[in-house]
């Protein structure tokens, strides 16, 4: 679908002003349009101008969301953030906004909420375990909050 710079530029502020978004996300979004590549730098200096986009921004609040709403630990968090094109620095500095405490908290939940259909306690552990570290928590982390949680 071919469009001008303005057409573009309506849309693209729409789809940032519904929620954050990465650079790397908005760019894709306007290859979808047809435009030129110097209306897509046109456009795309002006959303980074009047603050539309900002990768610290959208780091932090992607991990404060995942970490309570999806509960994915650090690891997952950190992959889901490289792919989407944000730089190292921009992920360590959001994911040292993480509150040690809160976290923990988190990786309780998940254990908890768990249900495991397994009898012998040393199998459920490593369902439980496997279940964590695939959501993203370190495996170190996980194991001590299992030894915590069945004591």
């Amino acid at each position: 679908m071919e469009m001008n710079r303005d057409m573009a530029l309506k849309k693209v502020l729409h789809y940032c002003a519904y929620q954050d978004r990465c650079v790397q996300e908005v760019r894709t979004k306007l290859d979808t349009f047809g435009i030129a590549s110097s209306d897509k730098e046109q456009i795309m200096k002006v959303l980074v101008e009047e603050g539309y986009i900002d990768d610290e921004r959208f780091a932090s609040t992607f991990v404060r969301s995942k970490i309570h709403l999806k509960k994915w630990g650090v690891n997952k968090i950190r992959m889901s953030l490289k792919m989407k094109g944000i730089s190292d620095e921009i992920i360590g500095n959001a994911l040292s906004e993480i509150d040690p405490e809160i976290y923990r908290s988190e990786l309780m939940k998940v254990l908890e909420a768990k249900k495991i259909n397994e009898t012998d306690p040393y199998k459920r552990k490593a369902k439980l375990a496997q279940y964590a570290i695939q959501k993203g928590y370190e495996p170190g982390l996980v194991w001590d909050a299992i030894h915590q949680y069945y004591k």
